[in-house]
């Protein structure tokens, strides 16, 4: 019953890091772009200078926030090779349990 909670708390957590993932990429490029749109209408430029550096700038933004996104969450996850060691060690504690 246990792992059946576990596992649909992971997945709920997933699910929740690709919403925040979305968030973090798409909110700054918008913002940026629209920055970009209204320094272009206040310039009264015709040209779309403002409007690509302001998407370029997003896109870094973007990029920046999702990096840190993903670094926060692997960095709470365990490797397969951190796993192994900690069920090598269970299992040897568990085994030294019982002999004593």
């Amino acid at each position: 019953m246990k792992d059946k909670k576990k596992q649909q708390q992971e997945v709920a957590n997933s699910l929740v890091m690709v919403l925040q993932l979305g968030i973090n990429v798409i909110v700054p490029i918008l913002l940026c772009m629209a920055v970009g749109i209204l320094l272009s209408k206040v310039t009264k430029s015709h040209s779309d200078l403002f409007i690509i550096g302001g998407i370029l700038i997003g896109i870094v933004a973007a990029f920046n926030g999702a990096y840190r996104s993903v670094k926060g969450y692997l960095k709470n996850e365990e490797s397969p090779g951190q796993r192994a060691r900690r069920l090598e060690e269970e299992s040897k504690s568990q085994s030294g349990d019982k002999h004593d």
